[in-house]
């Protein structure tokens, strides 16, 4: 079966966009190992803003995450397709990772964990709730949300973080890679 074609490319981008040195995250809200690589990758965002270089992160849902799917709708709600906005609402999100974790919802219902998406919207930025809500029901951003998992399966993708440099899936770097690890690799390209 041929994908849509989405209203947008897969992805929040950070950076430049017609970068010479091109970064592909595909992470998973609920992944801890997403969690992990993902401050490091904003310090390799922060670190080469100066430089042609842009990260664009895919968020997909792995099947063992059973939240991931709803807290990823919040995110794309809350981020309007503003990449900034994107960035600092999954660095908080992130942040809270444990309260929304598998044991966390274990005997939660599907209305609240979309509660809880509103509730981290209404924390971070004051968003308004009823408005939130709607919008995390939407069709739109239920096509935006789906179109990362479609681009990670053309790619072969199947687990988080998954990272591609100028699209070569033949990375050194991981989650638990730092930015000297990030540094060694993109330096190079840049030269």
């Amino acid at each position: 079966m041929a994908i849509p074609i989405p209203h947008r490319p897969s992805g929040f981008l950070l950076g430049e966009p017609a970068a010479a040195v091109t970064l592909d995250a595909f992470i998973d809200i609920q992944c801890p190992h997403s969690r992990a690589a993902w401050p490091t990758l904003m310090a390799v965002v922060d670190h080469y803003k100066n430089e042609s270089l842009s990260l664009r992160v895919h968020m997909i849902t792995l099947s063992n995450h059973r939240q991931a799917w709803d807290i990823s709708l919040g995110l794309f709600a809350f981020a309007e397709g503003d990449a900034g906005k994107f960035r600092d609402f999954t660095s908080f999100v992130y942040q809270r990772q444990e309260q929304f974790y598998n044991a966390a919802f274990f005997h939660k219902t599907h209305d609240d964990l979309r509660q809880y998406a509103a509730d981290l919207a209404e924390e971070h930025a004051g968003v308004n709730r009823d408005v939130f809500l709607e919008r995390l029901a939407s069709n739109d951003i239920y096509i935006d949300a789906r179109t990362p998992i479609r681009y990670a399966a053309t790619k072969s993708v199947w687990a988080t973080p998954t990272f591609f440099v100028n699209n070569g899936d033949n990375v050194p770097v991981d989650h638990k890679s730092d930015l000297n690890d990030w540094k060694a690799l993109i330096d190079p390209l840049l030269a």
